[in-house]
Parts: structure tokens; C-alpha cells; sequence
């Protein structure tokens, strides 16, 4: 059996798919459908692979078959640990609960924070950073909700905005009970949230947390603010100050002075990041104070 190439790497790929799953099996299972279907599926590939390997004896002419197998296998293992979010905190996940003044409905593809008692006069969809676990922004936008906005919460197919750049365009456009949407992001979802801004359809401004457009969009005519952390290890101040001049004239730069690329978040430290100089509370609390200047001005 351990002749066969495939076998070490089948027993590679499972191992890592099944710590993926006991490691951050809640954030995966509470994610977007894809999470689920590809960890499942991973499982399933891997293992049958093992069971091929013990019950079959391969023949030499077939050999050439089994190697791109166990090359696609050790991709395989890598992408399961590539893909796997980085999960909420339980400040966050206690901050998805519904109470007197806020509704919160979930589905396998957004989480809705509705304000109760109102009817909001506006929206914002929210677009996540790149592999974070949705339910990691509950926390710091539910002030935004309890403030009179709906807030929706893209929950991203494996964890990437450019597989839900449709999303805020398409909601906005099914939700005309709402007169205003505003789109957002945070780093790669801002990136998303951006092209959403610049297209003609039903978003109006642009709300960017530690994030920059991909493109120049200086000439469009939508409002904007770009939020960002001076001590961001990732979104750094060069990548914000190069952003500049790809935003429309009139874009509002808030600094929050000694903030970090994981206070946009609940979701612990992210790799790579800065440190920080400010309490996490205290930086969110003047991320959504900067938030909602741009949303009642």
C-alpha cells in the first residue's frame, strides 16, 4: 500500500481536512454553504482514495494515473488548510442573538441585523475580509443596526468576496422596501464592495474598513469613507495613501489612530498583522463613530 503514490498523500489530505473540522468546524458549518459542501467532499475524495489503495492492486500500466492523483491530493490538503476561516470570537457570537432592539436572521448566505420597532430609512450590506468567519463583524456592526440601518452580512462562498460580488447589487434590488443601500467592506470585501459602488444599480456610497479599490474609480460620482487603522500590518498606510487618488474626489480618510487590521473585526489576531497601540474596544468603538458620520451626514 505504501508503494502506491497516492496513498501517503489521500492519508495527508484527510488528516488536514479532519483537524480543519475539529479546529473550526463551528465557523465552517455556520459559513456558506460551499464550506460544507467542500470539506465534506475533501473527506470523501481523501478517504476513498485510502480504501482504493488498500482494496485494489494497481497494475504497472496504471501507474502513470496514480501520480497526478497524489499531486492532486497534496493540493488538495493545501487548499483545505488555505480555505479554513478564521473563526468569530465568542464576544461576536454573542453579539448575534435578537433582543428589544435589534432582530438578527440568519441563513447559509447573510446575516440579517434588523433594527426593531422602525423602519430603516437606509441599508448597508457588508462585505467580509478574505477567509473571516461573517459572524465575526456581529459585534462591532450591531451598533449600526441598533442605530435605525439594516445591516446584511455577506456570508462568502469559501470565504472570498469575489465569489459574492453579485450579492449587494442583487439584495439592494430585491429590497426596494429600503430607500437607500450603502455598500461595505472590510480589506478584500472592501475591494468587492468597491466595484459594487462604481457599477450602476441600486448602491448608492461606499463604507471601506482598512481596504482600497482595485481599480481607479476617481471618476464616479458615488460618496465614500475609507476607515483605516495607522498601526495595520496589512492594509498599511502606503496601500491607503496610494488609494487616494483612485477614489472619488471628496472621499472622507478617517484614521483611527493605533488601530490594527483585526480590530475590524472579532476574529483574534489576523497573520502578518501590526500591533497594536489602542484596546480593541476602544478602536471599535471610534470605527463605528466614523461609521455612522458617514451614514446620517
Amino acid at each position: 500500500i505504501l508503494v502506491k503514490p497516492y496513498f501517503v498523500p489521500a492519508v495527508l489530505a484527510l488528516a488536514v481536512v479532519a483537524w480543519m473540522v475539529i479546529d473550526r468546524g463551528d465557523a465552517i458549518f455556520a459559513g456558506h454553504r460551499s464550506y460544507a459542501i467542500f470539506y465534506v467532499g475533501a473527506a470523501l475524495v481523501a478517504g476513498g482514495s485510502i480504501a482504493f489503495a488498500v482494496l485494489r492492486k494497481d497494475g504497472r500500466s496504471r501507474l502513470w494515473l496514480t501520480i497526478p492523483g497524489a499531486i492532486g491530493l497534496v493540493v488538495l490538503a493545501g487548499v483545505a488548510w488555505l480555505l479554513a476561516p478564521l473563526p468569530a470570537t465568542d464576544v461576536a457570537i454573542a453579539a448575534l442573538r435578537s433582543d428589544s432592539s435589534v432582530s438578527v436572521a440568519q441563513s447559509s448566505t447573510e446575516i440579517v441585523m434588523s433594527p426593531v420597532g422602525e423602519d430603516p430609512g437606509a441599508g448597508v450590506v457588508f462585505q467580509p475580509g478574505g477567509r473571516v468567519d461573517a459572524r465575526a463583524y456581529a459585534h462591532i456592526l450591531r451598533p449600526i443596526a441598533e442605530a435605525g440601518y439594516e445591516v446584511v452580512i455577506v456570508k462568502q462562498p469559501l470565504g472570498f468576496a469575489f465569489f459574492a460580488s453579485g450579492f449587494a447589487p442583487d439584495w439592494a434590488a430585491n429590497h426596494p422596501e429600503i430607500p437607500k443601500w450603502v455598500v461595505a467592506g472590510h480589506s478584500l470585501g472592501g475591494v468587492v464592495a468597491s466595484q459594487n459602488a462604481a457599477d450602476p444599480n441600486a448602491i448608492e456610497d461606499l463604507i471601506l474598513w482598512a481596504s482600497f479599490p482595485g481599480t481607479d474609480l476617481s471618476d464616479s460620482t458615488f460618496d465614500a469613507v475609507s476607515i483605516f487603522g495607522t498601526n495595520d500590518g496589512l492594509t498599511t498606510l502606503d496601500a491607503i495613501e496610494e488609494s487616494i487618488d483612485d477614489l472619488p474626489d471628496g472621499t472622507n480618510f478617517t484614521p483611527v489612530e493605533g488601530a490594527i487590521h483585526s480590530h475590524f473585526g472579532d476574529y483574534g489576531i489576523q497573520p502578518g498583522d501590526g500591533e497594536a497601540g489602542i484596546p480593541r474596544g476602544e478602536a471599535q468603538e471610534l470605527i463605528v463613530r466614523a461609521t455612522l458620520a458617514f451614514l446620517i451626514r
